[in-house]
C-alpha cells in the first residue's frame, strides 16, 4: 500500500495526508489517528481506495475480480479487499492482497500487538544498524590510531593493579573517564576556548618495564571505543608516516599528516628519547607540539627520561638543544606528571 500510495501522489502532484480520512461503502474501514513517524507503512488515504461493492455500483472498471471477502477470525463477520484507484477516474488498477481490518474489539487488539511487535523489531533493527555503524567507525579509528599488534588488547581490565602501580593506574583511568573536559571548544570562526582542565596532558615517566605504555595504550583503547580518534605511536613511527609522504606523491602531502598530528583529539607519543635524535626530527616534533600548545588540545607523552636527560636524548650531535629544551618546557607546561619507578615486571 506504501508503494501504492507514493506512485499515485506523484501521478497527482499531492502529498499523502494520513489525517485526511472519509469512509465508503458499507463496509468502510475505521478512521485511525496520526502516527508517530516510525518507519512502518502509513495507511493508503481513502481517496485512493474503494470498497468493491461501491466499485460495482459505480461502474468502475477493473482487470481482475475482486478477491473473496473472508471473515474476520474473531467475530465472524466478513472483511473486503479494497481496490487502489487513481481520483478523477473510474477504473480499479489493483486489489489489495490483505482484507480491511475488523473493528471488533478483539481484532483491534491483535492489529495493537501486531502493531507494537513491527515497532519494537524495527527499533531493535535501528539499534542493530547504528551498533554496526558505530563498530566501523570504532575500526576505522583503530586502523587509523598507529595501535598494532598486542597493543590492542592493551586496556584498563588487562592491567594488573598492585600497591605500587595503583597510583598510576588511578590517575591514569581517571584521565580516560574524564577527558571531555580536557578538550578545547572551537567556534565557527575559529576563536578556541580554553578546556576546563588546561593542564590537560600526561607526562608518564618511569623505568624500562613498568607499564607506561600499557597504560597510555589503555587510555587510547578506551576512547576509541567511545568513538574518540586518538594517534598513539612511538615518535620513529610518527616521523616515518611524514617521510613516507616524500617517496609517495599523489597519497597524503606532509602538511596533511602534520595537520593531523596537530588536531586530532588525542595525540600519545609512546617511548620519546629512544630514537635517534636528528635536527629534521626534532623540529618536527617541536612543530607538532607546540601548534598542539597553542591550541589547548591533549597530548600523552611515555619515555624512559625526564628532565635534562630527556632533552639530551633529543638533542641532535652540534646541536645547541635549544629546539629540545624548549619542546619539553611546552611538555611540562601541558602535562601532569606520572612517575613509574619500579622493578621490570618482565625479568619476574
Amino acid at each position: 500500500m506504501e508503494q501504492i500510495g507514493k506512485v499515485l501522489d506523484q501521478t497527482m502532484g499531492r502529498t499523502l495526508d494520513r489525517r485526511e480520512q472519509r469512509g465508503r461503502g458499507p463496509e468502510s474501514v475505521v478512521s485511525t489517528p496520526p502516527r508517530k513517524q516510525t518507519n512502518e507503512p502509513e495507511p493508503l488515504p481513502d481517496r485512493y481506495k474503494i470498497h468493491p461493492n461501491e466499485a460495482k455500483a459505480e461502474g468502475y472498471t477493473y482487470n481482475s475480480e475482486p478477491p473473496a471477502p473472508e471473515p474476520c477470525p474473531f467475530c465472524g463477520r466478513m472483511l473486503y479487499h479494497y481496490g487502489a484507484i487513481m481520483p478523477g477516474q473510474k477504473h480499479v488498477f489493483t486489489w489489495f492482497e490483505e482484507t480491511e481490518h475488523c473493528t471488533c474489539p478483539q481484532a483491534q487488539e491483535y492489529w495493537k500487538q501486531q502493531e507494537a511487535a513491527q515497532r519494537a523489531a524495527e527499533a531493535a533493527e535501528k539499534r542493530r544498524k547504528e551498533q554496526e555503524r558505530i563498530q566501523a567507525r570504532i575500526g576505522r579509528l583503530i586502523k587509523d590510531s598507529g595501535i598494532r599488534g598486542r597493543f590492542l588488547n592493551r586496556t584498563f581490565d588487562r592491567f594488573e593493579v598492585t600497591n605500587v602501580n595503583r597510583k598510576a593506574y588511578s590517575a591514569a583511568k581517571r584521565y580516560a573517564d574524564s577527558f571531555p573536559i580536557m578538550l578545547p571548544v572551537k567556534d565557527e570562526r575559529g576563536h578556541i576556548t580554553p578546556p576546563a582542565k588546561e593542564r590537560n596532558g600526561l607526562f608518564i615517566s618511569g623505568t624500562k618495564g613498568t607499564g607506561k605504555t600499557h597504560l597510555a595504550a589503555s587510555i587510547a583503547n578506551q576512547l576509541i571505543q567511545g568513538g574518540t580518534p586518538v594517534i598513539c605511536m612511538t615518535m620513529i613511527d610518527l616521523l616515518a608516516r611524514v617521510k613516507q609522504t616524500f617517496d609517495r606523491p599523489g597519497e597524503a602531502t606532509e602538511a596533511e599528516i602534520m595537520r593531523i598530528y596537530e588536531e586530532v583529539p588525542l595525540l600519545i607519543i609512546d617511548d620519546i628519547g629512544t630514537e635517534q635524535p636528528t635536527t629534521w626530527g626534532i623540529t618536527q616534533i617541536y612543530t607538532i607540539i607546540n601548534a598542539r600548545y597553542e591550541a589547548y588540545m591533549p597530548i600523552i607523552i611515555t619515555t624512559n627520561y625526564s628532565g635534562e636527560n630527556l632533552i639530551r636524548r633529543m638533542t641532535p650531535d652540534r646541536d645547541d638543544g635549544i629546539t629540545a629544551a624548549k619542546t619539553i618546557s611546552r611538555l611540562t607546561e601541558m602535562c601532569s606528571g606520572i612517575e613509574m619507578i619500579w622493578d621490570d615486571w618482565r625479568t619476574k
